[in-house]
């Protein structure tokens, strides 16, 4: 590659000083042949002015390259710094496919370390090498999305750019991420069509049964009556999850700030015991709650944490048979790995999954509900989808109970605000355990 050899002299660089020096001293050696001044004396302060402004200039001369100057950059290289200060992944390609530069996002994320190696060495998607040729020969700009093969779910779009840096022609690679966002349009999209389809069925009913009931059931006194509870449970059924997509979109916009009030877990569970048990001797269920005597203060928003307990019972309640037992535990333990220990792996031949799991801190200790139901217990390959939107296993299963899907859901964003864990455990036969923690709170 040539190199940049020529001196030059920025004269628009100098400073004032040394132009303010220069004049006067040609001004001095003007006065000395004017007038009868000593001429010696002031063609003597001339030079030495002279001297002092042309040291001051030479200070912005910019000399010739030396190959043993290790700081000096050459040709692209010089780019180097400009990519260093980038905050996402860059590349700088030359015409010949090489990697010029690179900054330490770039060589992070692709696991790259040589410089002047070919840019298929480590990148090897179509659009994008077309792309840098592109840039390289005609000069064009383009941007290219796509998925990475060894990374499943992640998308990264590429800006592709010529650079022209003297006579040299490269191409310059900035990637950007685009996994969050694109995510969150496939979440939405979801969301959308979810809750559409879960409003459809309801409504359609309710459709049908208006029409029996204005129709061939106008006169019959039973079925009349009969329709018309059939439309109140349907009526009750979009209620439900129409309470439900609220709350959720209530907590959704809170989640980024974590609560700082103190709550009581124990008056919590009892308060969510004595609420559920009249649903739980309806269905033939016993509950029982083993709290210690002692409270349980924890860092959290009362009602959310109702909420939590109120949603676990009631799943419980749900899918426990008649005769059965739901048992509720409260309990205090010391660090995460401790409380999961405790609150999540009492089964030994259960399967298991933390659905939501608190970042690792020092020093800090937790407390945890854990609900456990007398249930078929739930095959291992669904416990990772069981806090999405709308997932229900009876519906795989072809056996719907008539839930919204969304309870779990709720629950793991309650947590994740408290910036606690979300763990279960399940065994077909034995039934499912579905514990949170959220942190205890210190002495006040």
């Amino acid at each position: 590659m040539e190199r940049l050899t020529p001196s030059r002299l920025r004269w628009d660089r100098a400073p004032a000083s040394a132009w303010a020096a220069g004049a006067l001293a040609i001004l001095l050696v003007l006065l000395a042949l004017a007038t009868n001044t000593p001429a010696a004396l002031l063609i003597l302060l001339a030079v030495g002015i002279a001297f002092w402004a042309g040291r001051e200039a030479r200070r912005f001369i910019i000399g010739p390259v030396s190959a043993d100057d290790s700081i000096e950059l050459v040709g692209l290289a010089e780019l180097a710094p400009l990519l260093e200060a980038l905050p996402d992944p860059a590349l700088l390609i030359d015409a010949s496919m090489r990697i010029v530069s690179s900054n330490a996002a770039a060589r992070r994320q692709m696991q790259f370390e040589a410089r002047g190696q070919f840019l298929t060495s480590i990148l090897r998607h179509p659009d994008v090498l077309e792309a840098v040729q592109a840039a390289v020969h005609d000069g064009a700009t383009r941007a290219v999305e796509y998925e990475q093969a060894s990374q499943a779910g992640r998308h990264t779009r590429c800006y592709v750019a010529p650079v022209n840096w003297g006579p040299d022609r490269a191409a310059m690679l900035v990637f950007h991420d685009q996994t969050a966002r694109i995510s969150t349009e496939r979440m939405r999209a979801d969301f959308l069509a979810n809750a559409s389809h879960e409003l459809r069925t309801p409504l359609a009913s309710l459709s049908l049964l208006i029409e029996t009931i204005a129709g061939p059931a106008r006169d019959n006194a039973e079925d009349r009556d009969r329709f018309l509870k059939m439309m109140q449970v349907q009526a009750d059924r979009m209620r439900r999850l129409i309470d439900d997509l609220l709350s959720l979109s209530r907590i959704e916009l809170d989640e980024h700030v974590p609560p700082s009030d103190r709550a009581d877990l124990v008056v919590v569970g009892h308060e969510v015991v004595d609420m559920l048990s009249g649903v739980a001797r309806e269905r033939g269920v016993e509950l029982k709650l083993d709290a210690p005597s002692t409270p349980i203060k924890v860092v959290g928003e009362r009602f959310q944490l109702t909420q939590v307990a109120q949603n676990l019972i009631d799943n419980a309640i749900k899918y426990t048979p008649e005769g059965g037992i739901v048992r509720i535990e409260l309990g205090v333990s010391g660090d995460r790995e401790e409380t999961i220990a405790r609150a999540g792996k009492q089964w030994d031949e259960a399967g298991r999954v933390a659905m939501l799991t608190p970042a690792s801190v020092a020093n800090r200790s937790y407390a945890y509900i854990r609900v456990e139901d007398a249930g078929p217990g739930i095959a291992m390959r669904f416990l990772p989808r069981l806090a999405e939107r709308f997932f229900r296993v009876e519906r795989e299963l072809g056996n719907e109970r008539g839930g919204t899907g969304l309870g779990l859901a709720i629950v793991k964003h309650i947590v994740n605000r408290h910036r606690g864990g979300f763990l279960v455990e399940s065994q077909p036969g034995r039934g499912s355990a579905f514990a949170a923690y959220v942190e205890l709170a210190g002495e006040d």
